[in-house]
C-alpha cells in the first residue's frame, strides 16, 4: 500500500511540475499592441500597423513581419508581408491591387496580423475604409483671395460623387510643423471656401504650401490634401554677417577695449626687456 502511495505521489508531482513549467512559459509571452490606420497623403495610400510589445512600459516592436490581407465575408487574400522599422510601424502601399476586395459600397477590409513568436504574444486587427478625393485649389474674386476644397465619395468604377458635412482642417506648411488658419466643413456639394489669409509670409517668392486635412476619420481615415500658391509675403535670406575683433564695422568701445588691452600687454613686455638689460649692465659694473 506504501509504494502504491509513493507511486502516485511520484506522479502527481511529475504533473504539477509539468503545468506549473507551461503556466511559466506562457506567462513570459510579451503583450503585442497594434493600431492599424489607413492613411492617403496626396496621391499615396497607405495601410500603417504600429507595433509595441509591453515591457515595464510599451516600447517599439521592430524587426518582426507583419502580414496584410484583404478581406471580406469569406475569404482572405494574402496581400504582402512587411518589415516593422525601428519605430515598429510596418507601411504597406495599397496602390491599384485587383486582390483588394471592394463590397457594394465601395468599402475595403483589410486584415493585419503578427503572428508572435516565443517572446511575443500575437495580435491581429480589421480596419474598414472608403476612399474619397480631397483636392486644394484657389482662385480670386473682386480682389479677393480664396482657398477652395472641394471632397468627393469615390464609389465603385471610379464613381464619385459630392461629400457632404465632413470636416476638414486647414494648415499652412512650415518647417517643423503644420499651423492651422482654418477648420471646415463642406456643403452639400462637396465644398469649402475659406477667404485667404494675406498676411502670411511666405519663400523668397511669397510661395506658401497650404495642406488640407482630414483627420483619423471613423470612415475615411487620414486624407491630406497639398496645394502651393504665391500669394505670402516674399521674405529674402537672412545674411549672416561673419564679424571679427579685425572687422572695421566692429562697435568703438570693442576698438577701443582691445587698442588698450594690447597697449597695456606691449608695454609689460618692453618693461620686463628694459629690466633684463638694466639687470646686466648692473652686473659688468657699468
Amino acid at each position: 500500500m506504501t509504494n502504491w502511495l509513493r507511486y502516485f505521489t511520484v506522479i502527481g508531482l511529475v504533473v504539477l511540475i509539468s503545468t506549473c513549467n507551461l503556466y511559466g512559459q506562457k506567462e513570459k509571452k510579451k503583450t503585442t499592441k497594434l493600431r492599424v490606420e489607413y492613411i492617403k497623403d496626396h496621391n499615396t495610400e497607405s495601410i500603417v500597423a504600429t507595433m509595441r510589445i509591453k515591457e515595464k512600459r510599451y516600447v517599439p516592436l521592430s524587426g518582426v513581419d507583419v502580414l496584410f490581407y484583404s478581406t471580406n465575408d469569406t475569404t482572405n487574400i494574402l496581400l504582402g508581408k512587411v518589415k516593422s522599422n525601428e519605430q515598429g510601424d510596418a507601411v504597406f502601399l495599397i496602390e491599384e491591387n485587383p486582390k483588394i476586395f471592394l463590397d457594394s459600397l465601395g468599402f475595403m477590409t483589410f486584415k493585419v496580423e503578427y503572428k508572435g513568436n516565443t517572446s511575443n504574444k500575437e495580435a491581429n486587427k480589421n480596419i474598414t475604409v472608403k476612399q474619397i478625393n480631397l483636392d486644394v485649389s484657389f482662385f480670386q474674386k473682386d480682389n479677393i483671395k480664396y482657398i477652395d476644397i472641394s471632397a468627393q465619395d469615390i464609389g465603385l468604377k471610379d464613381q464619385r460623387s459630392p461629400l457632404k458635412q465632413l470636416e476638414v482642417g486647414l494648415y499652412i506648411k512650415g518647417t517643423f510643423s503644420l499651423f492651422n488658419i482654418a477648420e471646415v466643413e463642406t456643403d452639400e456639394n462637396g465644398n469649402a471656401v475659406v477667404e485667404f489669409p494675406i498676411d502670411m509670409p511666405g519663400d523668397t517668392l511669397g510661395v506658401l504650401t497650404i495642406v488640407a486635412q482630414v483627420e483619423e476619420h471613423d470612415t475615411f481615415g487620414t486624407v491630406k490634401s497639398i496645394g502651393e500658391i504665391n500669394w505670402g509675403i516674399p521674405v529674402p535670406l537672412a545674411i549672416e554677417k561673419q564679424r571679427g575683433l579685425g572687422d572695421t564695422d566692429a562697435p568703438l568701445w570693442m576698438v577701443y577695449t582691445l587698442i588698450i588691452l594690447l597697449s597695456v600687454v606691449w608695454f609689460h613686455y618692453f618693461y620686463v626687456i628694459f629690466l633684463i638689460i638694466k639687470i646686466k649692465l648692473a652686473n659688468i659694473g657699468y
